[in-house]
């Protein structure tokens, strides 16, 4: 029987390969430290620097101070208001031009009925519901009368921002009698004057000159009642 070898001594490794696998070792440790950061960064949100938060904060309020100090400069859309008066007892006597540049009195239309109409009118033409109504029951008054009846129709704007577009009005409600605009001097003393009821008053005056009375809300069939017994 043949005698086991003799177990071969381990061979002592050298200080440089002692090295070696302890840098082998570190790097691979290294490299499994960043794959776990990296997979740990996937997992939480990604987190803004504060100077980047900071600088978004400040853009934001001033993207809102500008829009802010925009609409404050911005014309309003809402019409001018027009306050109530003490009723006249007699006519207030003007002149004054029509949206096409024709000047008319008021002392021209004596020995006819008078209708004039007082209306706020915004900034891009918005009107106040109650001169809607109006501007509809006149134009039924007016295809009724106009022409053929010793009868004037005037509607008095109150217009303060130069991109109030009385034409657009004038067309999309058809009106064929004088309108013009009571602040084209810087005044509304027609409206101050008349404007008994505020927005969107009638005053009716009669042949002889005198008014007769003012409404908020009338309609075409009773307006034309009260023109035709004046007539």
């Amino acid at each position: 029987m043949r005698p086991l070898p003799k177990k071969e001594k381990q061979k002592k490794k050298s200080w440089k390969e002692r090295q070696r696998q302890r840098q082998i070792k570190w790097q691979h440790s290294h490299e499994a430290y960043e794959i776990q950061r990296e997979r740990e960064a996937e997992r939480k949100p990604r987190k803004w620097p504060k100077g980047k938060i900071l600088g978004a904060f400040c853009l934001i309020l001033l993207i809102f101070g500008a829009y802010g100090a925009w609409q404050y400069t911005q014309p309003s859309t809402t019409p001018p208001s027009i306050n109530p008066t003490n009723p006249l007892q007699t006519p207030y006597e003007f002149a004054m031009n029509d949206i096409d540049g024709t000047k008319f009195s008021l002392a021209s239309f004596k020995g006819r009925v008078i209708v004039i109409h007082i209306m706020g009118v915004g900034c891009h033409g918005q009107i106040n519901p109650i001169n809607d109504n109006q501007l509809t029951q006149l134009k039924t008054v007016c295809n009724s009368l106009c022409g053929h009846e010793s009868v004037t129709l005037v509607t008095v704007a109150v217009a303060t921002c130069p991109s109030s577009d009385l034409e657009q009005i004038r067309t999309a409600y058809g009106i064929t009698w004088p309108l013009g605009n009571d602040y084209d001097d810087g005044t509304m003393d027609i409206a101050q004057k008349y404007a008994s009821q505020g927005d969107g008053t009638i005053v009716l005056i009669d042949k002889t000159f005198h008014i007769i009375d003012s409404y908020t809300t009338i309609t075409a069939s009773t307006l034309s009642s009260k023109i035709s017994q004046l007539l």
